[in-house]
């Protein structure tokens, strides 16, 4: 007998799991050889936790999850004061929708490192999801008063609430869980169901619209253990995705992060130079959008969203005639592309020249329908041209499906129509967009609309007139 397999045998005691079998075929064929390389390490270290851990984040990150949580499941029994082992089974659990199997492993973790924000929230969603509505609760309860910017938590005291049949502090904190994050899909679903079982048809409605239009949309979660899983996914694409999701996430930091990792594992990403360039623009670091720029237009000189990027960058930096002659490119390569004809048309409005300026947000909304925002520009802008008639078409247009956005051109429609001497109306949608301002915590707005609405009242008095 080898001294590695009188070790193994040494080592395999009925309380530590075995190694798992590891289908090796299944694996990309570029990640085959480190998987394989990873389990041999783990074989011939049988008494290593680390090893066996190891082993078990990097099959978490191809997506092996059964392998994956053997192995965790082996290295918290060879260690059983460590953290990361029992936490990542419990994610892995969690994920496969076995959320009462994830609830001993993320108790364990819990326990050993109690201040682990990732761990308790986790801990907390698969009690609710396994039925445990009360200790679920008061572990949300403590999330919220240690954690008030942590939007998950306020979500999951909603869902504590509402499975104990109270559905308006339910919907409160639900509202703060999109407030905190706008994007928030599994809330705004929540509070649209809650909203059915008020009666308030109107809200549900909203809300589940909203919820369709963030389907896949969660706040990120600053989880340094987990983090440390997906960035074993090697390949240049893989990473890039990554950053990707990072940055619709909201995590700008991290989405930065690895877009440069995707780039020093593939230099010739050119659409990694094209994010970076939008992320750094964010950011207000020039230096770093020109330094993008200028690799990014040597790789791909043609490549529209590089010149479009740029431009904006230059926008923001209101170096405006270098913004419109990137935008000139834009529109060269791409005679369509609405978000440069809108950009154009910011431009031309700053310097005063109306009608040309509306005629770039008309050619914006005509080349994307749903593009809300250039109908909004367009709208303004025959305002100010003594067009409140054709204003008011504009604003009409863009009041459905509801968003964040919606009380912001309810109370536009409400000013246009009050210029084009429909007082009622007018009257009808500054109080909708008081309410809705109100409602998604738009103090400004909602003061704004309330102002409006007086005055349209006092206008309509006797006394007035």
């Amino acid at each position: 007998m080898s001294p590695w397999a009188l070790l193994a045998l040494l080592f395999s005691r009925a309380d530590v799991p075995p190694p798992p079998v590891l289908p090796l075929e299944q694996f990309p064929a570029a990640a085959r050889e480190r998987v394989a390389a990873a389990d041999a390490r783990a074989r011939q270290q049988p008494a290593s936790a680390a090893a066996s851990g190891e082993l078990g984040m990097l099959l978490h990150a191809y997506d092996q999850l059964a392998a994956a949580l053997a192995a965790y499941r082996r290295a918290a029994a060879l260690d059983p004061g460590a953290f990361e082992w029992s936490y990542l089974a419990g994610v892995v659990c969690a994920t496969s929708g076995r959320a009462a199997e994830a609830v001993p492993h993320l108790r364990a973790a819990v326990a050993r490192r109690p201040d682990s924000v990732p761990a308790r929230q986790r801990l907390a969603d698969a009690l609710i999801t396994g039925g445990d509505v009360e200790l679920a609760r008061a572990l949300y309860d403590e999330l919220v008063r240690q954690h008030p910017e942590l939007p998950q938590a306020h979500y999951g005291l909603g869902r504590g609430e509402a499975a104990r049949g109270n559905v308006a502090p339910a919907v409160q904190h639900y509202h703060e869980a999109t407030r905190l994050f706008e994007a928030y899909g599994a809330a705004h679903y929540a509070l649209g169901l809650a909203y059915r079982d008020l009666g308030r048809r109107e809200e549900a409605e909203r809300h589940l619209r909203l919820y369709q239009q963030h389907l896949m949309e969660a706040p990120p979660l600053d989880d340094p253990v987990l983090d440390a899983v997906r960035r074993l996914k090697q390949s240049a694409d893989a990473v890039l995705a990554e950053a990707v999701r990072l940055g619709e996430a909201g995590d700008r930091a991290g989405s930065i992060r690895e877009h440069e990792r995707a780039l020093a594992l593939d230099p010739g990403l050119t659409k990694a130079h094209a994010n970076l360039m939008a992320l750094y623009g964010q950011a207000e670091k020039w230096e770093k959008v020109e330094e993008h720029y200028q690799v990014a237009v040597a790789q791909a000189p043609g490549l529209v969203e590089v010149h479009f990027n740029y431009a904006l960058a230059l926008q923001q930096q209101k170096r405006s005639a270098e913004a419109k002659e990137a935008l000139d490119r834009v529109l060269r390569l791409s005679p369509h592309h609405a978000q440069a004809r809108n950009a154009l048309g910011a431009l031309l409005e700053m310097e005063g020249r109306l009608e040309e300026a509306a005629e770039q947000y008309r050619l914006a909304a005509a080349n994307q329908a749903d593009f809300r925002a250039a109908r909004f520009n367009l709208g303004r802008v025959l305002v100010d041209l003594g067009r409140p008639r054709e204003a008011v078409r504009q604003f009409a247009q863009i009041l459905t499906p509801a968003a964040r956005e919606t009380p912001l051109h309810l109370y536009a429609l409400a000013v246009a129509e009050a210029r084009a001497g429909e007082r009622e109306p007018a009257l009808r949608h500054a109080q909708e967009a008081r309410r809705m301002a109100e409602e998604l915590g738009q103090r400004d707005l909602a003061e704004l609309a309330a102002g409006f609405e007086r005055e349209l009242r006092r206008q309509g008095t006797p006394e007035s007139r």
